[in-house]
């Protein structure tokens, strides 16, 4: 930190800054396009709606206490504040990866099982399975703290971390926290995105060019939903992607840490940008993807109703 130069320090906090923004006008642009327009409204975005409420809670709370630190080297606030961050990044954290890997299951039966799509994700389950996704998340964050007796600090990121003085506890937790809320979430979605594609491609290839004329209106209702739903797949499929982008290098990186690699001071500054980014990604690829979500964002910036 005492090595670094006047430009890096300015760097450094801009990319924050820049990142902490983007995060902000982002995700109130997911909850206002699907507050104003109600096609947006349909149960398989729930899950993108409260992804969105939680990455901007966690860019409006945590995100901010992390540019004074990148500015002056140092944490500038009390030992709560520092807790209390470590707990809200950490249950911001898993639960998003818990929820990323609930869509890739929505999504499955929406495309693969659509038969029991409407029998088995109700409404009510749906809230449920929200509330049970946040529920482990916290008992995650908050289990590690007090089972373990393992304090937040400062250090070597931007943001307070678990501070476990034991090396051989630390690698076991690190290796329980990969696999409950990295690997088997991972695991999750590949493997129900891996069938929503062979579905879809086996759809496109075999049905459609045996469609006959004489039942032209029924194959144009069917050819009508299949294109929503192979849309809603596309959407989705952009988030898994940008969030395995972001995930991966992230676990890498913490795994390299716990086993006692020595890592450049730039490695872990990317580990902070890259954990940050995650939570403004997902407005983004909404935008590029699904037409919906870009017309409304235009709609928005030009004040149409």
């Amino acid at each position: 930190m005492a090595e670094r130069t006047v430009l890096s320090i300015a760097t450094e906090s801009t990319i924050f800054i820049l990142i902490n923004i983007t995060a902000i006008l982002g995700n109130c642009f997911v909850l206002a396009a699907i507050s104003r327009k109600p096609r947006l409204r349909k149960t398989a975005n729930w899950y993108i709606l409260t992804l969105a409420i939680s990455d901007l809670f966690v860019a409006v709370t945590c995100m901010p206490l992390t540019i004074g630190p990148s500015i002056k080297g140092e944490w500038l606030y009390s030992h709560v504040i520092c807790q209390i961050q470590g707990y809200v990044l950490h249950i911001w954290g898993f639960f998003s990866l818990i929820i990323i890997a609930a869509t890739a299951v929505h999504r499955y039966f929406g495309v693969v099982r659509q038969v029991r799509l409407r029998e088995i994700f109700t409404k009510t389950l749906i809230i449920l399975m929200v509330i049970s996704c946040f529920t482990l998340s916290t008992a995650v964050a908050v289990g590690m703290r007090f089972a373990l007796d393992v304090p937040f600090q400062f250090g070597p990121h931007f943001f307070c971390t678990p501070s476990l003085p034991d090396k051989k506890i630390e690698r076991a937790v690190a290796l329980s926290i990969y696999v409950a809320v990295i690997a088997i979430p991972s695991s999750t979605l590949l493997f129900c995105y891996f069938k929503v594609y062979r579905a879809v491609r086996r759809h496109l290839i075999l049905i459609m060019p045996n469609l006959r004329p004489q039942h032209q209106l029924h194959s144009d209702m069917k050819l009508s939903t299949r294109v929503e739903e192979i849309k809603t797949t596309k959407l989705v499929f952009g988030i898994i992607t940008g969030f395995c982008l972001l995930w991966i290098p992230l676990g890498m990186i913490g795994t390299l840490y716990v086993s006692d690699v020595f890592l450049p001071r730039w490695v872990h500054l990317m580990y902070d940008y890259l954990m940050f980014m995650t939570a403004a990604t997902n407005p983004l690829i909404y935008g590029f993807v699904n037409t919906s979500f870009r017309a409304e964002y235009a709609r928005i910036v030009r004040c149409k109703k």
